[in-house]
C-alpha cells in the first residue's frame, strides 16, 4: 500500500512526515515525493496518523485492498505563521534563565532541548500526552487543549494556564486555550508541565488553579 502526502490546496509533496497505522504500525517517513510504502497491510479499514514539521497533525480512517487506487492521496494543513508569532498576554516574572532551578524538587515534568530535538515532528499535544501523561481534551473546533487531569465535569474542562516566553497567554482577556496540535516539539527549547495546582510556579498560583504549561520558544527564550 502506498500513501502520498501533499500540502492542502496544492500538490507540493511533504517530505519527512512520520506515518503510523492503527496506532502500532510504524510505517516510516515519506520520501522526496511525499510517499511512504506500507507493506503487508491487511485489506479493510485502518487508522492513519501523520505528524510533519510545519503542518497540523493528521488523523483519519482509510481503506486498503485490491480495488483501492494507489497511492492514497492525503493533504495536510500548514500551520499559519501567526500561530507561532509572539503572543499577547500578561507578562510574568518567569524567565528561561531559571528553567533548571526547580528540577531537584522532582514534582514537575520537564522537557529539555535535547528531548525536544528527539521528538522533532511531533505536536505538543501528542508529546505531552504520550510522554508525560498530560490530560488533553478536544476543543469546540477539534483543538487539542491541556486541562486538569481529573476534571469535575468532562463537558466543562478545567483548562491549564499557559505561559509562552514569560507571557501568560491563557487565561487572558478574550483568549482561548492554545491548540497544542499547532506547536511542534522542534519549535520549543524548553517545557515545564505542572499538571496539578500544587506544583505550579509561585508566580502563577493566582491564575493556575488547574495546572500550568510553560513554553520557551526557540530563538526567543530569555
Amino acid at each position: 500500500m502506498l500513501v502520498r502526502l501533499h500540502r492542502a490546496r496544492d500538490t507540493a509533496s511533504i517530505r519527512g512526515a512520520t506515518v503510523t497505522i492503527d496506532h502500532t504500525i510504524e510505517a516510516g517517513t515519506t520520501d522526496s515525493a511525499g510517499i511512504v510504502r506500507i507493506p503487508d497491510l491487511l485489506d479493510g479499514g485502518h487508522i492513519i496518523e501523520v505528524v510533519a514539521r510545519g503542518y497540523q497533525a493528521y488523523f483519519d480512517n482509510f481503506n486498503s485492498g485490491a480495488g483501492v487506487q494507489q497511492p492514497i492521496q492525503l493533504e495536510l494543513l500548514p500551520i499559519p505563521p501567526s500561530d507561532t508569532a509572539k503572543a499577547k498576554g500578561q507578562e510574568t516574572p518567569l524567565r528561561f534563565v531559571g528553567f533548571n532551578a526547580p528540577r531537584t524538587k522532582g514534582q514537575r515534568n520537564f522537557f529539555t532541548r535535547a528531548q525536544l530535538d528527539a521528538a522533532s515532528g511531533r505536536p505538543l499535544a501528542n508529546l505531552l500526552k504520550m510522554d508525560a501523561g498530560a490530560f488533553i481534551v478536544p476543543g469546540p473546533h477539534g483543538e487539542s487543549q491541556l486541562a486538569l487531569p481529573s476534571p469535575v465535569s468532562a463537558s466543562s474542562p478545567c483548562y491549564a494556564a499557559v505561559v509562552r516566553d514569560g507571557v501568560r497567554i491563557y487565561p487572558f482577556a478574550g483568549a482561548n486555550p492554545p491548540d497544542l496540535d499547532k506547536i511542534s516539539a522542534e519549535e520549543v527549547t524548553g517545557i515545564e508541565l505542572d499538571p496539578r495546582p500544587a506544583t505550579v510556579p509561585a508566580e502563577l498560583r493566582d491564575a493556575a488553579s488547574c495546572g500550568a504549561l510553560v513554553l520557551w520558544i526557540r530563538d526567543r527564550a530569555r
